[in-house]
């Protein structure tokens, strides 16, 4: 059962673009693609397009992060973060950072990003880092980061996609950085399932005030975590007024306990208001999310249900993400980690968008786009492409990313940009001949196989473009 409840969540977990693969994808013959796209730009337009990336892109030198912080001088800091200093009056008034990735299992994309993070942290002062995982297992391993070694926080914090030996050096600095007055606060957005990592921690936790209310809690738990893999409607609707009740009661005590419950966990006085938080995600997943999942796993319009579920699924996250915004963390700044599809800006008017069945010209809106009207105004959105390559599926095999592109594809035209990796910012540009592209739309490759189409600028605020991506490495069990 544990076997097939991974492999349900990991699945789910990632974006609901990528299930249509399983082992092989199925490409498009060059007609079907033009019947379903159309033309992009003349030759003068991309040859224009190539002209303006190649004298505006910006190189990044490298994407190692910085190793030994601890030991490491204020100015060899500096130094070791120069490429990215145009970064800092793009992000002057932006709370938000979000960095996304083209698919999960690219090793150049953790690597980039954690070396981000360290910056963002360092240099810009964002202080809290928020994955596209469960908000109850990034808490429940946060609490422990300090007695834990960082490859058991990374394995106990984040879905299995991102437990790779290239975040390994982002799970060192969160541990170092624990002992600091000015922590990496790691949390996470998502709601979907538990582990028993979470379930032992929270289990230990009530213990402290009720031992009989901690053993049912962690019962309750695996009923929850149960209810993601049945595929029968009837039950489903026969256990979940049960399980909803349970936690509604649970609720209760974390409220009518609260004081004792702080004073056993002196040293994370946010756990009581993140404990809330997980418990009404509890709530919102068994009225929402799982019913649509229950239906899809019977077979009962799977293409309608995987929709509607990964729709619940972002507005949940959506929600979390204002929340820690505005209620828990509202004097910091966060950066979020997740999918290129969870955190464009308005997913709804992505013109062609892969639905896990087939394309689909009435995309839901996501995460990024459901975030309160404030927030995205406080937001930068950084979308992450490669040109060629591989990277892992989410079954653990690999894909190459197809070629050629076509002409006038964003990766097509981004490839113009001087370096192995570069940068192009799209917020503070005023259309013109040269730039025109990132206004137009544009095919751009989800998993690095699939064919989108958008208006690039309406989706994010920059892109960040690497040249040559490769599998990343799982870390053993």
């Amino acid at each position: 059962m544990k076997k097939a409840v991974k492999a349900l969540i990991m699945a789910s977990a990632a974006c609901v673009i990528g299930l249509s693969s399983g082992s092989s994808t199925a490409y498009m013959s060059e007609s079907v693609r033009e019947a379903a796209f159309g033309t992009i730009g003349t030759k003068q337009d991309i040859a224009g397009w190539k002209e303006w990336v190649s004298e505006n892109a910006v190189t990044i030198s490298t994407i190692k992060p910085r190793q030994e912080i601890s030991s490491g001088k204020s100015e060899d800091r500096f130094q070791h973060f120069a490429d990215l200093a145009f970064l800092k009056p793009l992000l002057q008034d932006k709370r938000i950072v979000s960095l996304g990735e083209a698919s999960h299992g690219a090793s150049e994309y953790n690597s980039v990003k954690v070396r981000l993070i360290q910056y963002l942290h360092e240099e810009l002062g964002y202080n809290v880092l928020a994955f596209e995982s469960n908000l109850g297992d990034t808490t429940a391993a946060y609490m422990k980061a300090n007695h834990k070694k960082p490859h058991e926080v990374m394995k106990n914090s984040i879905f299995g996609v991102w437990q790779v030996e290239e975040n390994l050096p982002l799970f060192e600095y969160i541990a170092e950085r624990s002992k600091t007055e000015r922590p990496l606060i790691l949390t996470g957005v998502d709601a979907q399932g538990t582990s028993e990592t979470f379930i032992d921690f929270a289990q230990k936790w009530f213990s402290t005030v009720d031992k009989s209310k901690a053993k049912a809690f962690a019962e309750t738990e695996r009923e929850y975590l149960r209810l993601h893999m049945i595929d029968n409607i009837e039950q489903f609707n026969r256990e979940q007024p049960k399980i909803k009740r349970k936690y509604i009661d649970f609720q209760k005590f974390i409220k009518k306990n609260q004081l004792k419950l702080s004073q056993a966990c002196k040293e994370h006085p946010e756990l009581v208001p993140r404990m809330k938080r997980i418990l009404q995600n509890r709530v919102d997943m068994l009225d929402s999310y799982i019913p649509k999942s229950v239906q899809f796993m019977a077979g009962k319009e799977p293409e309608k249900h995987l929709k509607q579920a990964s729709y619940e699924r972002d507005r949940i996250m959506a929600d979390n993400l204002a929340w820690l915004a505005r209620t828990l963390y509202p004097n910091e700044k966060i950066i979020v980690w997740g999918h290129n599809y969870h955190i464009r800006k308005h997913n709804s008017t992505m013109i062609t968008e892969h639905n896990g069945f087939d394309f689909d010209n009435n995309p839901y809106p996501t995460m990024g786009e459901m975030i309160p009207f404030q927030l995205k105004k406080e937001s930068y959105t950084i979308g992450l492409y490669a040109f060629q390559g591989s990277s892992s599926k989410n079954n653990g095999e690999s894909e190459t990313v197809a070629l050629p592109h076509r002409a006038g594809s964003l990766e097509d035209i981004l490839k113009a940009g001087k370096g192995p990796v570069t940068f192009i910012d799209m917020s503070r540009q005023e259309m013109n001949k040269g730039n025109s592209w990132m206004f137009t739309p544009l095919i751009a490759k989800a998993w690095g196989v699939l064919e989108e189409e958008m208006i690039p600028r309406d989706q994010y605020d920059g892109i960040l473009f690497i040249d040559t991506i490769h599998p990343s490495k799982r870390i053993k069990k």
